[in-house]
């Protein structure tokens, strides 16, 4: 399932160069970009998707000068069965709007969780976002979001549940560059609110994970170095020691390059 904190950097990657097609004189009304990373691991929404190893991704996207976008991401996954890559591609449609003082981008589209091997695990999920620029201070960023799926988990959560289980997923991302320097700080807080009781070891219908980051970028060759600690308060109790480890505060150490 999707690191949560790639899906928002993802919605970064998309306000930016929607701004950029937007501001910039093109012979062509479409534009394309993404990035490359690799991580010490891959977390969505706070837990390992990896068994706490590490990771190669890609973003994608193609956005046209009207606002709409076509975007994929992909990783390998370890779940302990068939599943060992994940494609996710979304489509959606991004506008600059007014608000008082301030010009936020509106964001809203759909992601379709795609595990290769393991088909009764995808799912769609709807988002909205909202990008705000020069939220506190020049050039930060803060970005509250909604998502929301019917079929969370897909087939797999309604074999073992009994029925589809739907999930509200709530976000708030700040970001912001450090002074006059080259370097960055993150902080995302995440919330999950199921129909069902099914997160963690004595189980509940919510959890919060969160996410605390440094970042510093390369310009000269697009290159950007984070170092996160990310986590959950997701319940352990009956956890092996490995998943233990895959839900609790950890390090992660991302390099990314754009292009």
């Amino acid at each position: 399932m999707k690191g949560f904190y790639r899906i928002l950097i993802l919605a970064t990657v998309l306000s930016s160069n929607y701004a950029f097609a937007s501001d910039q004189p093109s012979t062509s009304n479409f534009n394309l970009s993404g990035n490359v990373s690799l991580a010490s691991e891959y977390r969505w929404r706070g837990q390992t998707q990896t068994k706490n190893d590490a990771t190669f991704q890609g973003n994608f996207l193609l956005n046209h000068s009207s606002g709409f976008y076509l975007a994929s991401f992909a990783s390998n996954v370890d779940f302990g069965d068939e599943a060992h890559l994940e494609l996710d591609p979304s489509f959606g449609y991004a506008t600059p709007i007014i608000l008082g003082k301030f010009q936020p981008t509106i964001d809203l589209g759909i992601l379709r969780y795609n595990y290769v091997g393991k088909s009764n695990l995808n799912y769609n999920e709807y988002y909205l976002k909202m990008i705000i620029n020069n939220a506190l201070s020049d050039s930060d960023s803060f970005s509250p979001s909604i998502s929301y799926t019917p079929q969370y988990g897909g087939k797999a959560t309604r074999q073992s549940i009994g029925e589809d289980v739907k999930n509200w997923y709530f976000n708030l991302l700040y970001t912001t560059p450090i002074a006059h320097t080259h370097f960055g700080a993150i902080a995302s807080l995440g919330y999950s609110k199921a129909s069902q009781a099914m997160y963690g070891g004595n189980a509940e219908d919510h959890f919060i994970d969160w996410k605390i980051a440094a970042n510093y970028n390369y310009k000269p060759m697009n290159l950007n170095a984070e170092l996160a600690a990310i986590g959950t308060n997701l319940d352990t109790h009956g956890f092996t020691d490995t998943s233990k480890k895959g839900v609790k505060t950890a390090a992660v150490f991302t390099l990314s390059k754009s292009f």
